[in-house]
């Protein structure tokens, strides 16, 4: 199992491609905080009786851990908890346990969200984004162009997200995305 934790909008992105239990492979797996898990984790997917309304559709987590792709933490001891706690003023509870988690025990943040990004850079917490993790993905499967295209598109549609135009990988994603 890798040392990294994983918060919503990571998850919910993977979630969205339907071969999350893939991409939580290549990627080593994650930790996940009981904060997380127990939010409301929803993507959208195409209504079966209208194809071109969305719907939201809950997220269930079971399958992966069971697999072992995602193992549950939570936090532990007064510097996580205090942590936490001084997180939680400025970010929701997900992102808060997991940069606490995080800082405490030297671990990778998988986080797309802008403050909870600035926050850990801040507390000198390591980063990664869903750029970097479909790109190991993808690095690491070699799928066809148009699967990866596929990929992008539905984490696009179904989870709401594009990287900002000064993300790294933004060139990328972005070229790949469109040849759909």
């Amino acid at each position: 199992m890798s040392e990294r934790i994983i918060d919503a909008c990571c998850l919910i992105n993977f979630y969205a491609t339907g071969t999350e239990d893939s991409i939580f492979q290549a990627c080593g797996g994650f930790w996940i905080p009981a904060q997380v898990k127990n939010e409301a984790l929803r993507i959208r997917r195409f209504d079966e009786g209208g194809p071109t309304r969305l719907v939201p559709q809950d997220i269930d987590l079971g399958d992966a851990i069971s697999a072992g792709l995602i193992q549950t933490c939570q936090l532990e001891g007064q510097d996580e908890l205090d942590a936490f706690v001084r997180f939680a003023t400025e970010l929701d509870d997900g992102e808060a346990s997991c940069l606490a988690i995080a800082m405490s025990r030297g671990w990778t943040v998988a986080t797309d969200d802008r403050k909870a990004r600035r926050i850990a850079s801040e507390n000198g917490i390591a980063l990664i984004s869903t750029p970097e993790l479909i790109r190991r993905w993808v690095d690491a499967t070699s799928p066809s162009e148009a699967t990866v295209a596929e990929v992008l598109k539905k984490i696009e549609l179904f989870a709401k997200f594009r990287p900002r135009r000064n993300d790294p990988l933004h060139g990328w994603w972005t070229g790949l995305s469109e040849k759909t």
